[in-house]
């Protein structure tokens, strides 16, 4: 993805990781050469790319920091069933915050 990512492009990626974690909680085991690398490789882009969208006030260059290496780990982590449900809603709502307040802002 050479493009700057959109707002749509994050939520389409929050989507899947919530579809994926839903699937390995019960119980399916994902192929990490087939289904995890391809994954990762295709949205790592997105990670990175949150370290270069536009700040404000509240959308500080440490909560994009903060940003980019939870969603790397939740990336991850969704794929595995023992993966903490709390941890899961901790990230994943952080995240969804502040990529709702970016697209809300006109920052993504």
């Amino acid at each position: 993805m050479s493009r700057n990512a959109s707002y749509s492009d994050y939520r389409a990626m929050l989507e899947e990781i919530a579809r994926r974690y839903d699937k390995a909680r019960a119980g399916y085991e994902f192929d990490f050469k087939t289904e995890i690398e391809p994954f990762l490789n295709e949205n790592k882009e997105l990670a990175d790319q949150l370290l270069h969208i536009e700040t404000d006030e509240r959308l500080t260059e440490r909560v994009r920091e903060i940003m980019s290496d939870e969603l790397m780990e939740l990336l991850m982590s969704c794929h595995v069933s023992r993966f903490s449900l709390k941890l899961y809603h901790e990230k994943f709502k952080y995240i969804n915050m502040w990529v709702n307040h970016a697209g809300k802002e006109g920052l993504l």
